[in-house]
């Protein structure tokens, strides 16, 4: 018994196959974290990038822009989130205006997809942003990210299997203090 043992002791050849036992689910735990968190960082990049282009867009327009000329914005917006599903990326688009110290939405509009980002900016930041007459554009896009890692390890492992992602940005019009969106004609019915 005593020579089976040291036998068993001494010997090396399985060594290597046991170490990888040990190591190999926290290279494969690294490797899709490293992953999620490159993909995580891309997605938010791509949703602010988004935002700011919507945001940009519809504050160089003159005096109004009507919805139809926002769908080709939320156009240009998909394009940057592609491969991202048009219909899992929520755009909304919010107009305020100050009239002496009362802020007040004008109005607003969304690409219709997706379920909302949240409730309506609030006004209680914007007052430093802006003067009499002045409006605000806040243009916000959302998307849920789904953790890739969730498939492979589980959700219980991972806490959750997605979560959502969303970024605001705030222009003022560029060519007019005021701007306006309308849903068909200048002068018509305005965004709602």
């Amino acid at each position: 018994m005593k020579n089976t043992f040291r036998k068993f002791i001494g010997e090396t050849k399985g060594i290597a196959a046991i170490e990888i036992a040990f190591i190999m689910p926290f290279m494969l735990l690294i490797y899709f974290g490293l992953f999620d968190i490159t993909a995580l960082v891309q997605m938010n990049r791509k949703v602010t990038y988004s935002a700011s282009i919507v945001a940009d867009l519809v504050a160089q327009n003159k005096t109004s822009v009507l919805k139809s000329k926002l769908q080709d914005y939320f156009s240009a917006a998909n394009l940057v989130m592609n491969p991202t599903p048009a219909s899992a990326v929520r755009i909304e688009v919010f107009g305020y205006r100050i009239a002496g110290s009362t802020i007040s939405q004008i109005w607003k509009t969304n690409n219709g997809l997706s379920s909302s980002c949240g409730p309506d900016p609030v006004t209680t930041d914007m007052a430093p942003l802006m003067f009499a007459g002045n409006d605000l554009v806040i243009a916000r896009v959302c998307t849920t990210y789904e953790i890739y890692a969730a498939n492979f390890l589980g959700h219980s492992i991972v806490n959750g299997s997605s979560f959502v992602i969303s970024e605001s940005i705030t222009q003022r019009p560029r060519s007019t203090l005021k701007l306006t969106c309308y849903n068909t004609t200048v002068g018509g019915a305005v965004c709602s």
